[in-house]
């Protein structure tokens, strides 16, 4: 079930991600320690800005209500440093957003779970035709 239950919604994970990562960049950002934490490691690894793109900040609580000289969280900049999200050029932060790259890695997460909930199946179907047979060939035998 579970591997039927995760191709069958693996489409459907790029339009909820949009929804509760922009939501969560847009008005969690710089005042849960956690979500803070979270985005920028995210940001970090997948070299990105923004949940769909730099333009996400423009928006932010973080923006209009912590920040006041960055454009961008320093944690978007190509290389780190301190007040490095002063710039949106091109050659200082990337304009993709994190949707797209954490959507790959947790689609790709998915199959790997459809295959394995349909290996078990399969072992699991083996198993009930061989204890039929099994289960036959002893009444046979009576």
């Amino acid at each position: 079930m579970v591997g039927i239950l995760a191709y069958v919604y693996r489409n459907q994970v790029e339009a909820d991600l949009q929804h509760n990562l922009n939501d969560t960049f847009v008005q969690q950002y710089g005042f849960g320690i956690e979500e803070t934490f979270a985005i920028d490691k995210m940001q970090q690894e997948y070299k990105c800005c923004g949940a769909s793109g730099f333009e996400n900040w423009e928006n932010s609580r973080w923006k209009h209500e912590i920040n006041t000289t960055n454009l961008v969280p320093d944690s978007c900049c190509k290389s780190m440093s301190e007040g490095c999200g002063k710039s949106q050029h091109p050659s200082n932060i990337p304009y993709t957003g994190c949707v797209h790259k954490f959507t790959f890695d947790l689609q790709d997460q998915l199959v790997i779970m459809c295959a394995v909930g349909l290996g078990f199946s399969v072992i699991e179907i083996f198993g009930m035709i061989l204890s039929c047979c099994l289960y036959v060939k002893l009444k046979d035998d009576d």
